[in-house]
């Protein structure tokens, strides 16, 4: 089964975001959308995961939380300060340090997982095809890339048309 790519162009981003719905909703190919902007049409027709980013910042946080336990619990043995007959670890002093390095620890770990996964180190872009180069979709248009089988490309092509797409191209 050979894939083909569709991309239409559009001015507005509802009239691509029609295109993708539509396109989603018939299962007719795998949909990526670039916009110069963040339109809330545009954006709800996206399927968003649950990000991976949030494992990181649990673990930052707990590692915080283990180390703000483990500082203080180890600077009170080794260097002992009994006043007034007091226990020697005493929990209250030892909660507001876990505390503080639990959300220093989830901040650095939710900043080390967006840019471990975000590709930016590595130039990865989203784009792909002829996509990518399109500079109009930084400036003032929207556009749909549909990746489909070649039987379903009259079908997508009919849908991006519907949507209102001023220019549709592909491979041929």
């Amino acid at each position: 089964m050979s894939a083909t790519t569709l991309l239409g162009v559009y001015e507005d981003a509802r009239g691509a975001a029609r295109a993708a719905a539509a396109i989603r909703a018939a299962a007719l190919g795998d949909v990526e959308t670039m916009s110069p902007t963040g339109g809330h049409a545009l954006l709800a027709t996206v399927p968003r995961p649950a990000s991976p980013v949030r494992l990181f910042t649990l673990l930052g946080a707990a590692a915080g939380c283990a180390a703000g336990i483990a500082l203080p619990v180890y600077t009170m043995q080794a260097w002992p300060l009994i006043v007034g007959g007091k226990p020697l670890v005493s929990i209250p002093p030892i909660v507001i340090i876990a505390f503080e390095l639990s959300m220093l620890g989830a901040a650095l770990g939710g900043l080390v997982g967006f840019l471990a996964l975000s590709g930016l180190a590595g130039g990865r872009g989203r784009a792909s095809g002829a996509a990518a180069a399109e500079r109009r979709f930084t400036d003032d248009r929207c556009g749909v890339l549909v990746t489909c089988a070649e039987r379903d490309r009259a079908a997508v092509r009919i849908q991006l048309e519907q949507a209102g797409a001023v220019e549709i191209s592909g491979d041929a």
